[in-house]
């Protein structure tokens, strides 16, 4: 990044930079170094060769030659200040886990669990964690007082900060996303939370570019399983085969396992115009669920099932589920004038997440569906297949993808572009792709361009889908950066539109 942006890069920046104590610590211990570098280098010169000039010469080149190479400071001061830091987020950890140890005491106030003590639920997953949050802390809100830790919040540091601070004798149950960059980041948490219910959402490669290796990224995923309370409810999405082929290495004999899974619910049904699901649970009913992906279903399910087990009736889970809402940049619908509507995806960086956002514009029939991505980051050695993908599963459902230029974008468009018109009658039984024939979304092969989880439409539905485009192949408009795109989209959007912004890219990628 340093080397193509330079330490400076040119023209605006989406986002101010922000001194965290940390890296004002970091900038303070580099700059106390630099001085005695240069205190040292002209008092020496001044021993060797006596004379004040000779002492500011000695000084100044100091300063000059230490300046391209500042980066070897930083890396002195943070090894200077690591212990300091160790000690510090060590002290919060233990601070936080003995606050929880006490909120989890039995005591005489009515609890999820009839016994009195805090009810921990933990959510791990490479994709997904942050709806689910949302889904359970407003289903479960309709009875409990329910805490989340909020955006961005899931480090060891940020968590029992959050503890510490919002955590109180009233709070029933807490939801804890728990973020994994490096091996032992999930374990870490569950030494300060251990859950009493541990969910994952599903696994793919988003951590690749840290971990390297896909098993890496499988045990870490799972320290939650394995680091949660003796007869913790393990919750696991049955519809992400690498959750179901590995789950059983990391659960324990007294471990309650269910699973979720999109297919539990009946007679599932999108709603272009109210932009919501329609679908019937066993034994509950019909329900609507406001949210847009299809993956909103499995999320119900595992809140269904959760708080079954915590005592919840069915009018009060009816109740949670008609009160979800959106989650802000995740597939979040925003109508405009003109009948324009904006989907924001924009913290969907995952490529689970990117084939779930294809198939919400697919579900638009004959609107025009304009696509606008910085492509995935941390994908590590996969990315260039994993880009080549979404551009073969965009082919044909987009009007028009807006790429911004960079390392990977490339790639997007090489799919688009080498991917023929999805044109393919219909054999084996397979239903028609028609408004809320979400069945025929999952069928079985053929595929959209090879890829899993796009199906093939016959012409007739395609053209009906498309708005009868014909030959199948999305346009693609390119960009140097996400602000030159976004001022240009006036000149682009037409009444009726819709727009899809998926993921965002900070600054700090190339």
């Amino acid at each position: 990044m340093l080397v193509k942006k330079g330490p400076w890069p040119r023209g605006q920046q989406r986002k101010e930079l922000v001194w965290s104590t940390k890296a004002k610590a970091l900038m303070l211990m580099a700059w106390a170094l630099h001085a005695l570098i240069i205190v040292a280098a002209g008092l020496t010169v001044l021993i060797l060769k006596p004379g004040i000039d000779n002492f500011f010469t000695a000084a100044i080149f100091a300063i000059l030659v230490i300046l391209p190479f500042y980066f070897v400071l930083f890396s002195a001061a943070l090894l200077i200040l690591k212990p300091l830091d160790s000690l510090a987020k060590n002290r919060l950890a233990r601070k936080a886990q003995l606050k929880i140890e006490k909120l989890k005491e039995p005591s005489p106030r009515p609890s999820p669990r009839g016994r009195g003590g805090l009810v921990i639920i933990g959510i791990a997953g490479s994709y997904g964690k942050t709806t689910m949050k949302e889904v359970l802390r407003q289903v479960l809100g309709i009875r409990y007082k329910v805490l989340g830790t909020p955006e961005s919040v899931n480090t060891p540091v940020g968590i029992a900060r959050w503890v510490l601070n919002k955590v109180d004798d009233s709070t029933e149950i807490i939801i804890v996303e728990m973020g994994e960059h490096y091996e032992g980041d999930i374990k870490d948490i569950c030494d300060i939370a251990p859950p009493d219910i541990a969910v994952v959402t599903g696994i793919n490669e988003s951590h690749l570019e840290r971990m390297k290796k896909m098993d890496t990224v499988v045990a870490t995923i799972f320290e939650i399983i394995s680091n949660s309370k003796p007869g913790a409810m393990v919750v696991l999405n049955a519809d992400d085969k690498r959750v179901m082929e590995n789950y059983k290495k990391f659960v324990w004999p007294d471990h309650k396992v269910e699973k979720f899974q999109i297919s539990n619910f009946k007679f599932q049904i999108f709603d272009t115009e109210k932009l919501c699901w329609n679908f019937e649970i066993d034994g509950i009913g019909k329900v609507d669920v406001n949210l847009l992906g299809e993956y909103a279903l499995g999320d119900v399910d595992a809140a269904v099932k959760i708080g079954k087990s915590l005592g919840m009736s069915n009018e009060q889970i009816i109740a949670g589920i008609k009160n979800i809402k959106p989650v802000e940049h995740r597939l979040q619908p925003m109508p405009g004038a003109a009948n324009v509507l904006v989907i924001d995806d924009s913290y969907n960086g995952n490529p689970d997440g990117a084939a779930e956002a294809i198939k919400v514009l697919l579900r638009f029939g004959n609107r025009r569906k304009i696509y606008i991505t910085p492509g995935l980051v941390e994908m590590g050695k996969s990315s260039p297949e994993i880009h080549r993908a979404i551009g073969r599963q965009l082919a044909g459902v987009a009007d028009v993808v807006i790429l911004i230029k960079n390392s990977v974008t490339g790639y997007i468009a090489e799919g688009i572009n080498t991917t023929p018109p999805p044109f393919a009658e219909a054999s084996g039984g397979t239903p028609p792709l028609q408004e809320g024939n979400t069945a025929a979304l999952r069928s079985s092969p053929p595929k959209l361009g090879g890829v899993p989880g796009a199906t093939f439409l016959s012409k007739e539905i395609y053209q009906q889908k498309s708005g009868a485009r014909g030959g199948g192949i999305s346009k693609i408009i390119w960009f140097n950066s996400a602000l030159e795109a976004h001022a240009a989209l006036k000149n682009i959007l037409k009444p009726g539109d819709v727009i899809l912004f998926q993921n965002d890219w900070g600054d700090q990628y190339v």
